[in-house]
């Protein structure tokens, strides 16, 4: 009776030890430790890897843009979507940079897969995000763009002077950093065609 007593006991503490590595483990996975994003000054410069962007933008009311734009500037790509953990962990940090940058600040942030635009402003307004930009892209737009069947998300594009992609960024970036506005200055400086 005893050698069963100790084989359930066993079994009771090895299941509860069990529980807890999983759970702990399912903890990291949904999210729930934050990292800092990607330091703005890894995005370099390479070679040209895409096509010129040619992306339309839909926004709320109606409004539309097109990237084509914003040809003979470089700026970057953000793209993002509110079902998106990282991305709602790093909008108000993106919000943040682009009201310290200004009007002309070079970010053009766009949901994916999120909706209409009046549904992503309704997102943003009831998350407290204030001053971000509300575009969306169409996803299959995106991916074609891009040349893949997939796009993990957030990232971050860093377009040429002629649309091109010249660098990535997948997951986050860090916008809180203190010198974030001067160092993405130096790396739009450098990104020509």
């Amino acid at each position: 009776m005893s050698g069963g007593l100790a084989s359930r006991r066993n079994v009771v503490f090895g299941t509860a030890g069990l529980a807890v590595l999983v759970g702990v483990g399912a903890s990291k996975l949904a999210g729930t430790v934050v990292r800092r994003g990607m330091p703005i000054e890894q995005l370099i410069p390479g070679r040209a890897v895409s096509e010129p962007v040619t992306l339309s933008l839909s926004g709320p009311e109606g409004a539309h843009s097109s990237l084509v734009s914003r040809r003979g500037t470089p700026f970057l790509l953000h793209v993002w979507a509110t079902w998106c953990p990282p991305c709602r962990h790093e909008l108000p940090a993106l919000a943040g940079f682009m009201r310290t940058w200004g009007t002309d600040c070079p970010v053009v942030p766009v949901a994916v897969s999120s909706g209409s635009p009046d549904d992503v402003r309704a997102f943003l307004d009831r998350n407290g995000i204030v001053d971000l930009p509300t575009w969306t892209v169409d996803g299959t737009a995106l991916k074609d763009w891009y040349r893949a069947a997939a796009l993990a998300i957030p990232v971050t594009f860093l377009i040429d002077d002629a649309g091109r992609i010249r660098a990535t960024a997948a997951g986050p970036l860090d916008w809180r950093s203190s010198d974030a506005v001067g160092v993405l200055h130096q790396v739009l400086a450098v990104t020509t065609a």
